[in-house]
């Protein structure tokens, strides 16, 4: 267990009248800076106070070294100090904030365990994500009882998302981004695509004629992740323009696109003025000669926007959309198209849609806890009122997406693709799974000892008789003349056996010879 060191015990001791101090600050509503040097001012005095009692009582004084550790801690409680910790784990992926004592840490191998508390009560829990909204995020926010929903990006560039005031206990998610150095080869690594959907989503997005896609897929499923990895193979001449609701991408700060330029919205202030949406911002994106447009993730009326950018040259532009498939996510569009202020019809939102998309990748998160490409499908036109669509990749026995079906050979997504030097011949022969038909288990072998028993023979089959009537096997009876005193034929007498010729008496007997007359019983 690491030693605690003196600045450490100070600011422990000292951390319930900083906190004390912080709240009372910002109950003031006075601005981020104002309080940040308001409390620092008081931290220093803490300082003075610890070394001149320390000197009078004949102990050592703090030490440089401990006086910036005491001054790191003061800030972190001004920037969410008790979340530094939980941050800076690499195994969390996210992290559920229920109340200001219940934490979950969902981490990266799908486990969920319990964190510890981040506060002692709901007000200092909402005061510490105040102040981030304040002073962390690319652009200032408010988070209070007229604004109960904050979505943020903090200064490492983990989003943040919390509520107030609408729920019953304030609520957080931090979801952090594990991986800034994305690339197809490390998805590779990872199994989330194979070497075939490599060959093709390379060739997707390079020149001299890109295509243009939408990656789909839930919450969590790794759709950021795999738009930046796409994003990497686009040339560094040219100019990119990132529409987000909240920075994620990075793409300039992590070094994957130099010329990026990326705009973020803002919300109204307490007057309800000053808000910037993603359709004002995707229009705006246009008037600025961009080579593509790049729009974090679809969910209104942009969508218009975006297909406008995709169908005016800006060739290779990206986005995101939240779908539960490659063919759900045209219906998404759909849907979002009727909130743009342009109102379009919904026949020529599909006709658009078939004109300028050109493929849709969907990435899910599986059972085991992997992320992984199960789907890519092409556009290939419009059809009786629909846009058609050919699944290329499709969901194989693992999950992860295999080779099902070849590109239209007169498509354009192909025509494309070969544009930057793909070869269809690399994907190999389709995917066709084994059909095995179901057979009977074989019977059981009877023992050894098991004496075998024959079947009964059966009757030989017999032809039906005329009129459905089985023939007979025997002649009729002949009918019996008619005795006096009688109606109609006598009913024949039974018929007796025969008696095989060498067992009747009478035969046997010499010839000549009668058998002698039965005796008459004597009156």
């Amino acid at each position: 267990m690491a030693e605690t060191t003196q600045g450490l015990a100070l600011f422990q001791e000292s951390h319930a009248r900083l906190l004390q101090q912080f709240l009372e600050l910002e109950r003031q509503q006075l601005p981020p800076d104002v309080i940040d040097r308001q409390l620092m001012d008081i931290a220093e005095g803490i300082v003075r106070d610890y070394n001149t009692s320390a000197l009078i009582a004949g102990e050592l004084r703090l030490t440089d070294e401990e006086e910036r550790e005491f001054r790191s801690n003061v800030r972190g409680l001004m920037g969410g100090g008790a979340l530094m910790p939980l941050l800076e784990r690499e195994d969390v992926e996210n992290i559920h904030i229920l109340g200001h004592d219940k934490v979950i840490l969902s981490l990266a191998n799908g486990d969920r365990i319990p964190g510890p508390a981040l506060a002692g009560s709901e007000e200092e829990l909402v005061m510490m994500i105040r102040h981030l909204a304040a002073t962390a995020g690319h652009t200032s926010r408010r988070f209070d009882t007229a604004a109960p929903i904050l979505d943020l990006r903090l200064a490492s560039g983990h989003r943040l998302f919390a509520v107030t005031a609408v729920a019953e206990r304030t609520s957080i998610v931090i979801r952090r981004h594990r991986m800034l150095q994305s690339s197809l080869e490390r998805l590779a690594q990872s199994g989330t695509v194979t070497a075939p959907m490599i060959e093709v989503l390379r060739a997707a997005v390079r020149p001299p004629n890109p295509a243009n896609m939408l990656v789909v897929g839930g919450t969590g499923a790794g759709k950021t992740t795999l738009l930046r990895s796409l994003l990497s193979e686009v040339p560094q001449s040219e100019l990119v323009v990132t529409i987000e609701d909240t920075l994620e991408l990075h793409l300039r700060s992590s070094g994957l696109h130099e010329r990026t330029l990326a705009l973020e919205t803002r919300t109204a202030n307490t007057e309800g003025l000053g808000e910037i949406s993603m359709y004002d911002l995707c229009r705006a994106a246009l008037r600025m000669s961009p080579d593509r447009v790049i729009v974090g993730e679809v969910r209104g009326g942009e969508v218009m926007q975006l297909l406008q950018a995709m169908g005016i040259g800006n060739d290779g532009s990206l986005g995101t959309i939240h779908a539960g498939s490659t063919r759900a996510a045209i219906n998404k569009m759909l849907i979002y198209a009727q909130r743009s202020p342009d109102s379009p019809t919904p026949d020529s939102v599909l006709r658009e849609i078939s004109e300028v998309l050109h493929l849709l990748v969907y990435i899910k998160k599986l059972p085991d806890g992997r992320r992984a490409v199960t789907s890519i499908r092409e556009v290939v036109g419009y059809e009786e009122g629909r846009v058609a669509t050919s699944e290329v990749f499709a969901p194989g026995p693992d999950g992860v997406g295999v080779y099902v079906r070849p590109f239209k050979a007169d498509g354009e997504p192909l025509a494309r693709l070969m544009s930057a030097g793909f070869d269809p011949n690399v994907l190999g022969e389709p995917y066709r799974p084994r059909q095995y038909a179901p057979q009977a288990p074989p019977a059981p072998a009877p023992p050894a000892h098991a004496r075998t028993v024959p079947a009964p023979p059966q009757p030989p089959a017999r032809l039906p008789g005329p009129y459905g009537q089985r023939p007979r096997t025997q002649p009729p009876p002949q009918p019996t003349p008619a005795q006096p005193g009688r109606a109609g034929p006598a009913p024949a007498p039974p018929q007796r056996p025969a008696v095989p010729a060498q067992a009747n008496p009478a035969q046997a007997r010499p010839p000549g010879r009668t058998a002698p007359a039965p005796a008459e019983r004597a009156g």
